[in-house]
Parts: C-alpha cells; sequence; structure tokens
C-alpha cells in the first residue's frame, strides 16, 4: 500500500506529464477538422443522394491545416521533385513495372482473400494531399483512399447504379470494381488491364467469392484490341488509368466511338479544369507533364463535341488530390453519330433496346 505522502510525491512527479499530454491532445483535437456531406456538396457544386451521404459518414474523414513553415517544405519538396531529372515518367516502356505491381497485390489476395489486399499499394504513400487548393495533412484512418472513394461513390451511383453491363479499362487489381458492385449488385463486370496479373487477380476475386459475376480480358490503351467488342447497354470509365497515355488517347476515343458505349465516365488529372494561376495548380499541372500524364483530352473531346461526336455531360474538377497533384477530376460524355450519311442528317445515338432514335428529341440532355 502506498502511503500518503508517497501518493503526493508521485502526483507531483507525474503531473507535469499528465497535464502536457492533456494540453496536446486538445490542441490537436482543436485543429482537426471533419469533412461532412455539405463540404462535398460544395466542393462537387451538386446535391449528393442519402446513398454518398451516409457514405461520407461512414468514412469519418478528417484533417489539419498545415503551418506556414509545413506548407513551405511541401512547395520545396514538390519543387525538388519537378527538378528532377530522373523522376519516372508514364508510357508503353513501364508495362514491366505495372506487372510486377499488380503482383505484388496478387500475392497478397492470394493469401488474405481480402478487398484490403487489393488495394494499390501507391495509395497512402504520403501524409499529405490536397483539398480546396490547399495542402492538408490527413488525420482519420486511409483518408486518401476514402477521399477517392468519395469521388467514386458519387460519380457510381450518379451514373452505373441502372447501368447493365461496366467495363473499367485500366481496372488495375479492380478495387474500383469492388465499389462499383456496392451500387450496382446485379450489373455484368469487366476489368480490362494490360497487365496479366490483372486478370489473374479479378479470377482469384471470382473464385473466391469476393465479387461475383465479374470477368477480367487483357487490353492495351495503346494499342486497342479489335476483338475485344462491348455489349449492348454498357457503360465504361476510368480512374487515374488513361492518365498514364499521356498524349495518345486518340486510338482509344476512337475504339469507344465504334462501340457505342451508353456513357463514358473518367475520373482522371484533367489540366484544363485547373487554375493555372493558382500556385499550387500550376505546380499540379507541371507536375502532369513531367510524368507524362494524360494531356489535352478534355480539349480533343470538346473538339468530337462541336463535330457532333460526341456528347459532354459534364466536366469538372473536385478539388480532391495527393501531394503531387489533384488528379481526380470528372468528365463524363457520350457518343453520337449521324442518322444518314448527309452533313444535314439529325444527330442520333443507340437506345437502350438497341434501336436509333433522334438524339435531339430524347430526353437524355
Amino acid at each position: 500500500m502506498v502511503s500518503a505522502p508517497r501518493r503526493i510525491s508521485l502526483w507531483l512527479k507525474h503531473t507535469p506529464f499528465y497535464f502536457f499530454g492533456a494540453v496536446c491532445f486538445f490542441v490537436l483535437k482543436a485543429m482537426k477538422t471533419n469533412i461532412n456531406y455539405k463540404d462535398i456538396e460544395k466542393l462537387f457544386d451538386d446535391k449528393l443522394s442519402d446513398y454518398v451521404k451516409n457514405k461520407i459518414t461512414g468514412y469519418k474523414l478528417a484533417y489539419s491545416p498545415l503551418s506556414e513553415n509545413e506548407k513551405e517544405q511541401v512547395l520545396i519538396r514538390i519543387v525538388n521533385t519537378l527538378l528532377d531529372p530522373f523522376l519516372v515518367y508514364s508510357g508503353p516502356h513501364r508495362l514491366k513495372q505495372w506487372e510486377k505491381g499488380w503482383g505484388q497485390n496478387l500475392a497478397e489476395f492470394k493469401k488474405e482473400k481480402t478487398a484490403d489486399s487489393v488495394f494499390p499499394h501507391y495509395h497512402g504513400k504520403y501524409e499529405i494531399n490536397r483539398l480546396n487548393q490547399s495542402f492538408v495533412k490527413g488525420m482519420s484512418p486511409n483518408y486518401e483512399r476514402n477521399m477517392l472513394y468519395v469521388i467514386l461513390d458519387y460519380v457510381f451511383d450518379k451514373y452505373l447504379r441502372e447501368a447493365e453491363n461496366i467495363y473499367e479499362f485500366g481496372c488495375g487489381t479492380g478495387h474500383n470494381l469492388l465499389k462499383v458492385r456496392e451500387v450496382n449488385p446485379s450489373a455484368n463486370l469487366f476489368g480490362l488491364d494490360w497487365a496479366k496479373s490483372s486478370q489473374k487477380i479479378i479470377k482469384q476475386m471470382s473464385d473466391s467469392g469476393l465479387a461475383g459475376n465479374i470477368r477480367g480480358y487483357n487490353f492495351d490503351f495503346f494499342k486497342p484490341s479489335k476483338k475485344i467488342k462491348l455489349a449492348d447497354n454498357s457503360t465504361i470509365y476510368t480512374v487515374a488509368a488513361i492518365e498514364q497515355i499521356g498524349l495518345n488517347y486518340k486510338a482509344f476515343v476512337s475504339y469507344l466511338l465504334k462501340n457505342k458505349p451508353d456513357i463514358c465516365l473518367h475520373v482522371e488529372p484533367i489540366a484544363e479544369l485547373l487554375d493555372e494561376n493558382k500556385l499550387i495548380d500550376n505546380l499540379s499541372i507541371k507536375y502532369f507533364r513531367k510524368r507524362n500524364y494524360l494531356n489535352g483530352y478534355l480539349d480533343y473531346l470538346k473538339k468530337l463535341e462541336k463535330e457532333n461526336k460526341i456528347q459532354i455531360l459534364e466536366a469538372k474538377r473536385t478539388y480532391i488530390g495527393s501531394l503531387f497533384i489533384e488528379g481526380y477530376s470528372i468528365i463524363a460524355w457520350k457518343p453520337v453519330y449521324r442518322c444518314a450519311s448527309s452533313p444535314d442528317a439529325p444527330v442520333c445515338r443507340a437506345s437502350k433496346d438497341g434501336a436509333r432514335h433522334d438524339f435531339a428529341k430524347s430526353n437524355d440532355k
């Protein structure tokens, strides 16, 4: 039994420690900012469904702002990276690296058989992220991953809930297809990627029961295969995938125009939607260029729209990003074509039943 004097001595000895700990706790709590669905509605300039609102609540997202010194150190790090002559850039020469990366996820999934085991390792590498044109420090678990999930929940709920056949091009480990399955339990899912380890993961996912009614195919953005044809009533999407093809997107767009999916969705780095007069955006654009990321894609789609070949449904930034880039802008578009060879013929599109009707009279605007 500890005597009263001894208890007092211990209390006095440890009070500074406990007091300091309490102060730190309340300071950190005061600095932490929670993110709710109203914050996301402001960023996306759109009303969210109850489904998306509930998802955001479940993620329990929180961040803290950076000090001025921390901001300066982040900027120095980004500038130094941009000046690095050996910074890896994207292109067809990177196939072996992607094969190796997805191969690591494949090995993990064989052991664990969990959704977490197929999540790419490059997410969460840095504790600093971008939010509303500012640098922030994620304070909640899996902050970067869950902020991406907010975008996917929003896009998938908005466009894929009623889709019959859903194709993800550049699907990698197939982790995004698991998010699709949450909003659409009955759709036929297809994951396409140029790395063969991707198809092996998807087969493992199907065989293990983690994801039902899902198939994988080999597909190269740089050399789209004519043998892979989209089913009727199809929607396609990409997530940070055509990012990797730089200026080489015309062959893929041509492939889509020939296959006529109902809707094409992209969550990708789109420089045209950023503000180059803002330093944080300017550095993001420079990083796009340095890494040979997607370049001029939205401008090309606008050109096709002027030629009445497609209709752009929306194109907007999300104001959500990682340390080096804001790479999750949203684009939605659909192919259109002319009913006859005459240049004055009405613009048409494929309907849900496969018939063709006057696009100008359709309700899809």
